[in-house]
């Protein structure tokens, strides 16, 4: 299954106007008219990851394991110590820690 950044075809990083510019191409690509259902999936993806929280939303939340390099170059722009999404970003490196710490093998 193909993430809603592959479908775009942008980088897990890029920013609002990159994602909107490849959206506007891909739907001019693929109009409703000619493909229903690739229309459905484009317009399905951008709007998953339109805006910056939507995007922060998504690496938590529907993404297997966390992409930790993403949200850490996310969190580290200039003013992210104010944002609430900084707060998730600890909290989603804690929960793995421990997941981890749960899964190592107990030494005697």
């Amino acid at each position: 299954m193909q993430t809603p950044f592959e479908i775009l075809e942008v980088a897990e990083d890029a920013d609002d106007d990159a994602i909107k510019k490849a959206y506007l191409k891909k739907v001019k690509d693929y109009p409703p008219e000619r493909d229903k259902e690739a229309f459905q999936r484009i317009r399905t993806a951008f709007e998953t990851i339109q805006t910056d929280k939507q995007r922060r939303q998504y690496r938590l939340f529907h993404v297997g394991q966390p992409n930790f390099d993403a949200l850490l170059r996310q969190a580290l722009k200039p003013g992210a110590v104010q944002r609430p999404e900084a707060d998730l970003l600890v909290g989603a490196l804690a929960e793995s820690v421990l997941a981890d710490l749960l899964k190592a093998p107990v030494s005697s």
